[in-house]
């Protein structure tokens, strides 16, 4: 049979052309990433390059002193994911019936040795929970409980708000952020107790109407990568400036966030709160490494 060489020349082309293989409808296209549910936040914490434990001695402050820590724990809520979009997601919480219910979890790096006896052997510094799988950019999240929760009876409530060690009364409510240790000059003891103050009693028993000075740390953080992130609160950045050997007269020891007590001013600015008539500036205590 002859053939003209136009027909020869298609039928060639179409015998040595390359298959193409049509991706199903219902599959991803391999060129479009696919990101998986965040369901973990990990902190720690660290005093400079050293990481934070119950038992070692560290030279801390300004001028520096010894320090031996005794407890380190702190409440974390309205915990928020930042997409590259500028979307808010929520971080979820996983309620576990000791460290989380489903909107506030107590991150606990003590372990109950050496100098922090008094404290508790579990430790907790990774948060269980669930945002939707997306490119998400940055953390945020506040150091605190909120004000719904923060008026109650310890001794009754549910985990994690069960811990006496971090309340303080009805009135004042719970110590958000609760750092101790012992120091050269205070040997028996330096105390960073962060909550709110200025509390006013309602109109009912033992309910509270408002709080002038909430004290409630909102803490962002860029740079977020879901598989490898750590936040990082450096007790090195927090202290920086603050002389732990010496306490204002007729003051607690360190800082219980009275407004009056000026032990309390340096701290708070590394924690991004105002603090009397100084108004607030950017946080140094938290980073996020990738």
């Amino acid at each position: 049979m002859n053939r003209s060489p136009l027909v020869l020349c298609a039928l060639l082309a179409a015998c040595g052309a390359p298959s193409t293989t049509i991706a199903d409808a219902g599959e991803p296209s391999p060129h479009v990433h696919v990101h998986e549910p965040v369901t973990a936040l990990r902190f720690a914490a660290k005093v400079g390059t050293d990481h934070f434990a119950c038992g070692s001695t560290y030279l801390l402050g300004t001028p520096h002193t010894q320090y031996q820590p005794r407890d380190l724990r702190f409440y974390v809520s309205e915990l928020t994911l930042v997409t590259d979009e500028g979307t808010s997601v929520p971080f979820v919480l996983t309620a576990d019936g000791a460290f989380q219910d489903e909107g506030l979890a107590l991150l606990d790096f003590e372990d109950g040795t050496g100098e922090c006896a008094n404290g508790t052997a579990p430790t907790h510094t990774t948060l269980a929970g669930f945002a939707p799988g997306d490119h998400y950019v940055a953390l945020e999240f506040t150091v605190g409980v909120p004000f719904a929760q923060n008026h109650q009876d310890a001794t009754a409530a549910p985990a994690p708000l069960n811990s006496t060690a971090m309340f303080w009364n009805w009135l004042g409510g719970y110590k958000f952020l609760r750092i101790d240790g012992v120091t050269t000059g205070l040997p028996m003891g330096h105390n960073l107790h962060v909550g709110s103050t200025g509390c006013v009693a309602g109109a009912t028993p033992n309910s509270v109407a408002s709080c002038s000075t909430p004290n409630r740390a909102r803490i962002a953080l860029t740079g977020f990568e879901a598989a490898t992130s750590v936040v990082t609160l450096d007790l090195a950045a927090l202290f920086e400036g603050t002389n732990l050997d010496t306490n204002v007269a007729l003051s607690a020891p360190g800082c219980m966030s009275a407004g009056t007590d000026t032990d309390c001013a340096v701290p708070f600015a590394h924690l991004g709160l105002p603090f009397g008539v100084a108004a607030a500036v950017p946080q140094t205590a938290f980073t996020l490494s990738p």
